[in-house]
């Protein structure tokens, strides 16, 4: 097979459309691709003026940037960055990019246009599923279309040259039987700042990365057999997708290949985004689904008490009992600082999704602080349950608990539902024990005697939703303790516990201080 060969091969195989025309703009030459882009029969396209590839509007003023190149032609590329359109027999506009470039053939002066329509790229995903199967059904069709090519070139090795150089993100590569470069052009060449001149001679294997030297040697080596080959490979952050198919001699023998290499790091990059984005639809619609059939248990239970209780008031006001009046008054008051807590939790997550917590740390005494969560908890404890706070019990580290570097509002959330679980999940006439200790860090140990967590569920704690399952039967909503985490998380600390069934659980929040 001579390089001429090889160059019109080449030009038969390449996917992206080619035109090439004389200096008045009549089209002399198309490969099948332009047939298949432009929708003309073979017949009729080559004749034409390349002007009525173009929109009808723009042709007066395409035939004189033509004129204009043909006095002063050079390579060059038309459309990035610019809406350029061609126009099919049908009358249907394609969004295109165009690269050109001119040659004297036998005398003649023609101008070469490579022309690649880029509509797919607005739909990367659908792109990808398409890829895969053209390159499946497209590798079986280029491989009889080598085939029965091969006595049939007649093409210059220039213009073939011209057609190869052109080839867009990617490489076209002739490799002999111990798949060294006997051929290589394309653009891929140029942006990866590689002399496609001086890999010629060169062993393609020796140049890939080591990891893929192996399975790609195994690869072209069945291409050698007659197989042809599709294998993606990545390389310095990009991934390419190879195209191997076999070249026969005029005895039918393989004793070459022909290796396309297209860069699909765009294409794959969509399509990760695309994937990313679907799962965070799914995680969303997940989080829906759990929040409606929560809340719709949480809220009927305390939504009842009060409805009860409203009516059980309203008698006992008639018959003067004040102490039935004040029973279900308080129960009353326990339901809507149930339902409250609730719809704290929702709003603390919504807003730490939708990023809107801002860790703001400033100057504040830690002992005063935990001083006013503890009174406010205090209000909500069951007969008999205790909260004893020690905050600083090094007096000469610590004087009144002052620290700087942190935020007093997370803090203060934080506290509070670590201290609203202990009382929530605690038996009467227990302790809960909250201790302060500052140094180097801020560290929070909060304590209880409660009912404590099964060793099988604690991988599970700081999830969203997640209640355990020997709690159940405990009014809440199961984002306490991950919106504690992200508090914790958002001011650079750390959270770690220990529980017991029927023994209790111990968490220890650590916060670096700024000294």
């Amino acid at each position: 097979m001579t390089d001429s060969d090889i160059y019109k091969l080449v030009y038969e195989i390449v996917t992206e459309a080619m035109i090439v025309a004389d200096r008045s703009g009549t089209i002399i030459q198309a490969n099948p691709a332009a047939v298949q882009l432009f929708e003309y029969p073979m017949s009729q396209l080559v004749g034409m003026s390349v002007d009525n590839l173009l929109p009808d509007a723009l042709r007066k003023i395409h035939q004189q940037h033509r004129e204009k190149y043909v006095r002063n032609p050079q390579r060059r590329s038309m459309g990035t960055g610019l809406d350029l359109n061609a126009q099919t027999a049908t009358g249907k506009l394609i969004p295109v990019e165009i690269s050109l470039n001119h040659a004297q053939t036998e005398g003649e002066f023609h101008v070469v246009a490579l022309i690649s329509d880029i509509s797919n790229r607005k739909n990367a995903e659908q792109r990808m599923r398409q890829l895969n199967r053209e390159l499946e059904e497209g590798v079986a069709q280029r491989t009889t279309e080598l085939n029965a090519a091969v006595l049939a070139l007649e093409e210059s090795q220039h213009l073939y040259s011209l057609i190869a150089q052109n080839f867009p993100d990617g490489t076209i590569n002739a490799l002999d039987a111990d798949f060294n470069y006997i051929f290589a052009e394309g653009k891929e060449f140029a942006n990866s700042g590689i002399d496609r001149k001086k890999v010629i001679g060169l062993n393609y294997i020796a140049l890939l990365p080591e990891s893929y030297q192996e399975p790609v040697t195994n690869e072209l080596k069945k291409v050698l057999e007659g197989i042809p080959r599709t294998f993606e490979i990545v390389s310095k952050d990009n991934t390419y997708i190879m195209s191997a198919v076999p070249l026969y001699d005029e005895q039918k023998t393989i004793n070459r290949l022909l290796l396309v290499e297209k860069n699909i790091s765009e294409q794959k990059q969509a399509e990760q985004d695309m994937i990313n984005a679907l799962n965070k639809e799914r995680e969303l619609n997940e989080l829906k689904s759990r929040f409606v059939s929560m809340a719709s248990h949480e809220f009927r239970t305390p939504l009842a008490t009060i409805l009860s209780s409203v009516n059980l008031v309203t008698r006992y006001a008639d018959s003067n009992n004040t102490d039935g009046v004040s029973k279900h008054v308080g129960r009353i008051r326990n339901s809507v600082r149930n339902l409250t807590s609730i719809l704290n939790d929702f709003l603390s997550l919504e807003k730490l999704e939708q990023g809107m917590v801002q860790f703001k740390p400033e100057e504040f005494s830690m002992c005063e602080l935990a001083h006013s969560v503890t009174e406010d908890i205090g209000g909500m404890t069951k007969e008999g349950q205790r909260i004893q706070l020690n905050c600083c019990p090094n007096v000469s580290v610590c004087t009144k608990g002052i620290i700087d570097g942190l935020d007093p509002q997370l803090i203060r959330n934080i506290l509070f539902n670590l201290l609203s679980n202990a009382v929530k999940y605690s038996k009467e006439n227990t302790v809960i024990t909250i201790t302060i200790e500052i140094g180097e860090n801020l560290t929070i140990t909060v304590s209880d005697k409660g009912m404590g967590i099964p060793q099988e569920e604690q991988q599970y704690l700081f999830g969203r939703f997640f209640r355990a399952k020997n709690a159940t039967h405990v009014q809440g909503t199961g984002l306490g303790l991950n919106i504690v985490k992200k508090h914790v998380e958002l001011m650079g600390g750390t959270i770690t516990f220990t529980s017991k069934l029927e023994e209790g659980t111990t968490f220890v929040i650590t916060l670096p201080i700024e000294n």
